[in-house]
């Protein structure tokens, strides 16, 4: 049981670097001010319970956050029509901590997501798990 202990989450998340961006939530611009409107930022996994970010930006935790992804990179290239899809989904900062001089990695549960963007996610990470035993999985 201590093999896995160190990852809590419910869902599965795969190590993923691709670029995507993120704009304050309107439900958290009263609260909250960053500098730029929309934040670029460096996806690192990818679940579709949530995601991982690195970001220049220091967002608190419990900001609600729009996120933009492209759905190109997640079919990893495989879009037929050659325009940039971008999933827009909501998502809560659940833990935020500096990992360096002016970087953060936020940790995001997603909150609202479309069913197109949930299958997406999922079968990316059915498709790019590396695991050579299968995943245990638990009733809810």
């Amino acid at each position: 049981m201590a093999d896995f202990a160190w990852n809590s989450r419910k869902l599965i998340r795969i190590f993923f670097e691709a670029q995507a961006s993120f704009r304050l939530h309107r439900s958290s611009k009263k609260e909250i001010h960053i500098s730029a409107e929309t934040v670029s930022a460096k996806l690192l996994d990818l679940g579709v319970g949530g995601c991982s970010m690195e970001s220049a930006v220091f967002v608190p935790k419990g900001a609600r956050l729009n996120i933009f992804l492209d759905r190109s990179q997640i079919l990893q290239g495989s879009y037929k029509t050659g325009k940039r899809h971008f999933s827009k989904i909501v998502g809560m900062v659940r833990s935020s901590r500096q990992i360096s001089s002016r970087k953060y990695r936020l940790g995001i549960e997603f909150e609202k997501i479309s069913l197109e963007d949930k299958k997406l996610i999922d079968d990316f990470v059915i498709k790019n798990d590396r695991r050579e035993d299968p995943r245990i999985s638990f009733p809810q």
